[in-house]
């Protein structure tokens, strides 16, 4: 099984703290057995490699205004 990168909006708030630092989480880790594990930019690169074998998916969380700046603007009629 491979692991998939998902980019979802606005599932984290200002609150939502890394799982090994105070910092911001950005990044949802969904785990093989179920568990989750949240990420800071810092911590998702620094500890990538190591959870791999074990992550179903990666799920990068961005805030509402970024994700709508990935939606296209409606064409002219």
């Amino acid at each position: 099984m491979t692991t998939t990168d998902v980019r979802t909006a606005a599932l984290f708030t200002a609150t939502d703290r890394c799982d090994r630092c105070p910092g911001r989480a950005t990044t949802l880790v969904v785990l093989r057995d179920g568990g989750e594990l949240a990420f800071c930019e810092h911590h998702l690169h620094r500890y990538r490699d190591a959870v791999a074998s074990i992550t179903l998916r990666s799920e990068r969380h961005v805030e509402l205004d970024e994700a709508l700046a990935l939606v296209p603007a409606p064409a002219n009629r």
